[in-house]
């Protein structure tokens, strides 16, 4: 499909490596992802696919970065006649999905700016990405494209705060993500924030916090190289980047190297929210 070319330039800088993005960050759990499909009406208790429409029933995935919840997704729905259509604004992205989910059609394009019709598609994703467009332009962009009762889902995997090495984690990277203006479900202002831009496009988002998710690691560097990956440290500056590692390097020498104990995962908790459209 055709290409676009519109992603900030911090983006770009971020997740230049985008085959390093893959090697290190988590996959979905299959599981958490049947829940969120069936929420935004993808399939229904019979767990057939539900459209009224001639054409197939309509996915599109917008930042859909290497393509990680899209493969997922697809194992999800195999046999089901539904299309699935994935949308990205980065060319670094935008090239690593094409060698790891081929046969899926892929668009370059922000989320401003959907090359697709009016009305065309029956449900919209976005998988830890709608923190780079969490605004109007993108809303009403999304609510054109969908029909009429669309759905529009968003989720996130977010550190879980309740294990004591995470929440410092958590802590630290919540400053680097206010001081890039990115706003997250855990942060306090997310649902004001959200609300507020959804008016007359969407209802106020209905959520399920409750599925819980763990990336194995066998070493420390392994886990820096996760939180390393995240755009608030890649994309930042190299003063910035040398003090994120120091604090790592100290977390891990207090809770782990001290103790002589390994860190054998990071732990998560799924976010999801789902939005209907209002004509």
């Amino acid at each position: 499909m055709e290409k676009g070319n519109i992603a900030s330039d911090f983006a770009r800088k971020a997740f230049a490596s985008a085959k390093n993005y893959e090697d290190v960050r988590s996959e979905y759990p299959e599981e958490a992802v049947k829940y969120f499909l069936d929420k935004l009406g993808v399939k229904d208790d019979n767990s057939r696919v539900s459209s009224t429409e001639a054409r197939p029933f309509t996915i599109l995935e917008v930042g859909c970065g290497t393509g990680k919840f899209t493969r997922v997704m697809a194992k999800v729905l195999t046999d089901k006649n539904v299309r699935v259509i994935a949308s990205e604004p980065l060319e670094s992205m935008y090239e690593q999905f094409k060698v790891f989910v081929p046969g899926t059609d892929i668009v370059q394009c922000a989320a401003e700016s959907i090359p697709l019709p009016d009305a065309s598609v029956d449900v919209v994703v976005a998988a830890q990405s709608f923190h780079w467009f969490t605004n109007r332009a993108a809303l009403e962009e999304i609510h054109r494209v969908l029909v009429p009762n669309g759905t529009f889902g968003v989720l996130w995997k977010v550190l879980d705060s309740t294990t004591p090495w995470a929440k410092h984690v958590c802590n630290h990277l919540d400053v680097l993500d206010r001081e890039n203006s990115l706003v997250f479900p855990h942060h306090e202002e997310w649902k004001e924030v959200v609300g507020s831009l959804v008016k007359s496009l969407f209802s106020f988002p209905q959520e399920y916090i409750g599925f819980e998710h763990s990336l194995e690691i066998s070493s420390y560097d392994q886990a820096y190289q996760h939180f390393a990956s995240y755009s608030v440290v890649a994309g930042n500056s190299e003063i910035k980047k040398k003090a994120f590692k120091e604090f790592f390097n100290e977390l891990m020498q207090m809770y782990f190297i001290e103790k002589s104990i390994p860190c054998t995962n990071i732990p998560f908790t799924l976010y999801m929210y789902w939005f209907h459209k209002e004509v």
